[in-house]
């Protein structure tokens, strides 16, 4: 049985935080026993995780002490030499300054790219060759994903697929009525929707601009809100400045996302960039008309429901296109993920040869 520690957990439940609880819970006990490090007070899915099985470790966050971060990883990994290798899910290469740690004490380190850009590009520019050195497996979730972390050495990367459990999102009628009640989305209303933090990778300001061009050419319309972070109190004012308090609801982080996407009638994702948009994913699987940014790679639009634009195009042109995908009759589409391998019963050829790096 091998013993491997992950880091990369927080408290947002994010698309990263998700492909991980997904993973735990297909590899659990089956030739491997994970176990968890984090910096944060607190990490999503913690329930999911110590059910499971899993130890939560939890240490200084390197902002507030970097050499009470790697004394506390050190001493981890000293006292329990049963860890032998530590799985890194990583946005930028910033995190190269925790790999030193295992790297020093011989453990394998396993680097999981999630992202294609950062707005930390001076550090993650320095800190990229030592993550590539320090590093004995490679993974990503995307081809640009890949090229963004490992450079020359991207094709050494295992491409892992963003899975979701497709059958949760199916399409449901009456799921949607019933979700659109509790709202009070009464009637016909137009209803879009976004999943994500309220961080400048996202752009919710830009996303809001967005939703104001189509509130302009359709009054009824609602936007659904679901996510939260540093620009929670920025994008506040802004929906007060521009009058649009009984138009936005910002549901902030929720545990039904599989519902919510139910009762909306488009998509909203103007991400600046992505490493791939799982939330993309199960939009799709829940039949959801999706209007993203061309910052989310190819390979997330696995069905004819996803229109990308480039972030250039004003506002008034998200908007037109916004309401034409709004008028697409909707169906069920999960099928579609699972044929595409992107469901979790397809994942079995890249967990193994994940494992084997371990």
């Amino acid at each position: 049985m091998k013993h491997v520690l992950v880091y990369g957990m927080t408290y947002n439940p994010g698309g990263m935080e998700r492909y991980i609880v997904n993973f735990f819970r297909r590899v659990q006990g089956n030739s491997v026993m994970l176990d968890f490090i984090t910096d944060f007070d607190s990490v999503a899915y913690a329930d999911i995780l110590t059910a499971g099985g899993a130890k939560i470790h939890y240490f200084p966050a390197k902002s507030r002490s970097l050499w009470g971060h790697w004394r506390a990883l050190w001493k981890l990994l000293r006292e329990h030499k049963e860890y032998t290798a530590v799985y890194f899910h990583v946005l930028d290469a910033g995190a190269a300054v925790t790999m030193v740690v295992p790297y020093l004490l011989g453990r394998r380190i396993i680097v999981h790219s999630h992202n294609n850009e950062t707005e930390k590009k001076r550090l993650h520019k320095l800190c990229r060759p030592a993550l590539c050195f320090m590093a004995n497996g490679y993974v990503s979730c995307s081809d640009a994903a890949s090229v963004f972390m490992f450079g020359k050495k991207a094709d050494r990367a295992i491409v892992s697929p963003n899975a979701i459990d497709a059958k949760k999102y199916r399409f449901d009628p009456r799921t949607r009525a019933k979700k659109r009640a509790e709202l009070g989305l009464e009637g016909n209303r137009l209803v879009v929707i976004h999943v994500g933090r309220m961080a400048p990778q996202k752009n919710p300001l830009g996303l809001l601009d967005i939703f104001e061009a189509v509130w302009k050419k359709n009054p009824s319309a609602a936007l659904i809100y679901v996510g939260d972070g540093e620009l929670a109190s920025e994008f506040d004012e802004r929906v007060r400045e521009k009058h649009l308090t009984d138009a936005v609801m910002r549901l902030g982080v929720r545990g039904d996302v599989h519902e919510l996407l139910q009762a909306a009638d488009v998509f909203l994702l103007p991400s600046l960039y992505e490493g791939f948009g799982i939330v993309v994913l199960e939009a799709q699987a829940a039949g959801l008309p999706s209007v993203v940014s061309d910052a989310v790679p190819q390979e997330a639009a696995v069905t004819e429901l996803v229109t990308r634009l480039p972030l250039s195009e004003p506002p008034e042109a998200w908007a037109d296109v916004i309401l034409r995908a709004a008028e697409q009759e909707r169906r069920d589409t999960c099928e579609r993920l699972v044929q595409s391998g992107y469901d979790i019963s397809c994942c079995e050829e890249s967990d193994a040869r994940i494992v084997n790096l371990f």
